[in-house]
């Protein structure tokens, strides 16, 4: 960021972090970002809506998830200082087949996708930083991909406490089991060294 930006939210910080942002820059995206706090398990976005948000959790806990065979599967979570959105729905302007819920009470700012995108079009390092993060979001589900095709479930786990540090206490283990494709008695064992 630039001299004379040091005021500006968890979110710009962290967009700026992915490329350079000018003073211009900086006050365009403050002036789309907004900000509330909301209590665990609300939805920010419920199957079978249009996802219209990204989201960065300030602090706290969320998940997507999704139903298969009448199972709710965890697929990602996001917690302090990361993002987290309906991506697919965003791009694509279709219904959801995924839901955003809170784990915990959470802070969270938030930005619309048409808006940001209007600042794409204007501002080079914006363009440049949300490029980035797509890119991020991609290499990020590629490696959850591989992760269930070549490694075991320790490493699974060990992998999602290297992602999500201190995850383990702050989350239901129902929620961690299904998102490391495995069973809660699994988890236990993985959990108490004996597996």
């Amino acid at each position: 960021m630039t001299q004379g930006t040091e005021h500006v939210s968890p979110v710009t910080s962290a967009i700026a972090r992915l490329s350079p942002l000018s003073a211009i820059e900086v006050e365009a995206l403050e002036k789309i970002i907004h900000r509330k706090q909301l209590p665990r398990n609300t939805d920010l976005l419920k199957v079978g809506q249009v996802s219209y948000h990204m989201y960065f959790v300030n602090i706290g806990l969320v998940r997507v998830y999704y139903h298969r065979d009448d199972l709710d599967v965890t697929d990602y979570f996001a917690i302090d200082q990361q993002f987290i959105g309906g991506v697919e729905s965003l791009f694509t302007r279709q219904p959801s087949r995924k839901a955003i819920q809170l784990i915990e009470d959470s802070d969270l700012y938030y930005f619309s996708a048409t808006d940001f995108e209007a600042c794409c079009l204007k501002y080079h390092g914006i363009e440049t930083a949300a490029r980035k993060l797509a890119t991020f979001a991609f290499l990020e589900g590629q490696q959850r991909i591989e992760s269930i095709r070549f490694y075991s479930a320790k490493e699974r786990y060990d992998e999602l406490e290297r992602k999500y540090p201190g995850i383990s206490n702050r989350c239901p283990l129902k929620y961690i089991a299904s998102y490391l494709n495995i069973t809660q008695v699994s988890l236990s064992r993985i959990r108490a060294g004996t597996q």
